[in-house]
């Protein structure tokens, strides 16, 4: 075992438990087995619903039988990213979990400490016989990384609490009392295929720093969906090119470190769009000119995002179609290009031109580029009331081709779409936040109005409440308290830009108390993704001292 020398091995044994099954968002059937099976192996009251949330009930300890009830609630899917190398198949494959004694991660994946070290902190204190607490109710949720839909539908009848105490925060010393709402909002453009004639290359964006939506907007890092639709904005202005494959991002609520799309370089095109100049222009030329735009863009955006993403990287590729491989081309010098030169090494096979089926034509690929770059994108306004705090944001997640769309107004209550129908479509998946109700409605407004100029259609899904802060709250004031006696310093009491259940929860439990806790981590839902050891401890033990007391 990876883990078996680091402290609290009761916390890190069922931690790297988890981390060997896997649980991304929407592949959660065994872990929640696994929750239930633990539990009834335990004789421990269980109850799994249909969407696979578990909930876990012990009696209190000697003591404190008579106590009142307190709730642990976390989730138990985790945001699941890879490196472009990596070999683990995330749906099939624990991950290869990795310690240098000070933190732990995931070779090459990301480590979903973000939610799993709730889950082990659960594990650990519902298998204990010395820890000393209440009643636990404990609830661990699904999907809560991708629209809380998990506790969405949880049903909380035979919750008795009053008190929850939530471990989906990310940094020790902090307790959270209040976060913003959100929703995701799926934008869908139209497009259609056709065949050309021209010759393919592949644009990677990547680089870049990424990390959790809500936590990170305010850095201002870079998204590579937003950098590719700039780019093939700046690209359609001088060539015609269609889209051949295109994919940006895993999750709307991940800043996006990656983007690739697989384009058909067909000619040059005048400043007029649609009047194509010289369909047998040279490859060299057409290849000279993209390569010299990607410099471009990347020598803009590095200006721009300076010091708070600095990895950043455009790369430009021929795909020889005879061995299937793209062939890496260095844009770090192509700032000036003579386009009437040749070269002796672009051989006859580069200026072949080839047939193509399947191809998005340039129009649409214009299309797709102005509305990314006329939507609102990353912070749109700061907090008045605290300093510091972003108060509305949104971030596109997500940028692919999809199947099969479909959107149909509904009535009020429900989740708002747009009418319409295709059967292929560009999707823009973007994850909005506020903790301001009106805020995000206009926000969102704005949203629908621009896909709809360009004939697009939207659904918005997965809308959550914010959680208010509670004036008077005598679990805050306790836990307080115990920080206090623990480490002769106050606990930060703190509202924050992400979302979290908190805020269901509180509409789902009448008069509920609660607040969120957490060990330090780093770059959440990322590859970079890491967990403090000594931080887990430590908030371990402050979390067996805050049950004593209650």
């Amino acid at each position: 075992m990876a883990f078996e020398k680091l402290q609290p091995t009761e916390v890190f044994k069922w931690f790297e438990e988890i981390c060997n099954i896997p649980h991304g968002s929407g592949n959660l059937k065994k872990i929640s087995s696994f929750l239930v099976k633990f539990a009834k192996d335990r004789d421990l009251y269980v109850r799994q619903d249909n969407d696979l949330n578990v909930i876990i009930k012990k009696p209190g300890t000697k003591g404190y039988e008579k106590h009142a009830p307190v709730i642990l609630q976390g989730h138990m899917d985790m945001v699941a990213v890879k490196e472009k190398d990596a070999k683990i198949n995330m749906e099939k494959d624990g991950l290869d979990v990795k310690t240098d004694g000070e933190f732990v991660w995931a070779d090459k994946t990301s480590l979903g400490g973000d939610d799993g070290i709730a889950v082990a902190y659960c594990l650990a204190l519902l298998d204990s016989k010395k820890i000393p607490h209440p009643p636990l109710e404990v609830i661990i949720t699904t999907n809560e990384e991708v629209g809380m839909d998990g506790a969405m539908a949880l049903k909380c009848d035979d919750i008795e609490g009053k008190r929850m105490i939530n471990i989906d925060n990310e940094e020790e010393g902090v307790m959270i009392v209040s976060c913003a709402g959100g929703a995701r909002f799926h934008g869908y453009l139209p497009l259609t295929r056709e065949n050309k004639s021209g010759i393919k290359v592949k644009i990677h964006v990547k680089g870049l720093q990424g990390g959790h939506s809500g936590e990170m907007i305010g850095k201002g890092r870079g998204n590579a969906n937003v950098i590719m639709g700039r780019l093939l904005l700046e690209i359609t202005d001088a060539l015609e090119v269609g889209i051949i494959s295109l994919n940006g991002g895993v999750a709307d609520n991940a800043i996006a470190t990656d983007c690739e799309a697989e384009l058909l370089l067909m000619g040059l095109a005048s400043q007029m769009h649609g009047n194509i100049v010289g369909p047998d222009v040279s490859f060299f030329s057409l290849f000279g000119k993209l390569s010299s735009i990607a410099y471009k863009v990347e020598s803009d955006f590095k200006a721009e995002l300076g010091s708070r993403d600095p990895g950043l990287s455009i790369v430009v590729e021929e795909v020889h179609e005879k061995t299937l491989e793209p062939e890496k081309t260095d844009i770090s010098n192509m700032a000036s290009v003579n386009l009437d030169s040749s070269v002796d090494t672009f051989t006859e096979t580069h200026e072949k031109r080839e047939a193509v089926s399947g191809v998005i034509p340039c129009a649409e690929v214009i299309e797709l580029a102005r509305c990314i770059c006329a939507m609102p994108y990353g912070v749109q306004s700061m907090s008045s009331s605290i300093e510091g705090l972003v108060e509305t944001s949104l971030n596109l997640g997500i940028l692919k081709i999809v199947s099969s769309q479909t959107g149909a107004v509904e009535g009020k209550g429900a989740a708002s779409q747009s009418a319409g129908t295709m059967d292929e479509a560009f999707l823009l998946d973007y994850s909005v936040r506020s903790s301001v109700a009106p805020a995000k409605e206009a926000l969102i407004r704005k949203m629908e109005i621009i896909i709809e100029g360009f004939n697009g259609i939207f659904e918005v899904t997965g809308e959550y409440p914010g959680w208010a802060y509670a004036e008077k709250s005598e679990l805050r004031d306790t836990m307080a308290k115990v920080y206090k006696e623990l480490y002769k310093k106050d606990i930060r009491i703190e509202a924050i830009h992400a979302g979290l259940e908190c805020g269901l929860f509180s509409e789902k439990i009448d008069g509920l108390d609660c607040v969120s806790i957490g060990p330090d981590m780093q770059d959440i839902h990322s590859t970079g993704e890491k967990l403090s050891v000594a931080s887990t401890k430590r908030t371990w033990e402050y979390l067996c001292e805050v049950l004593k007391a209650l």
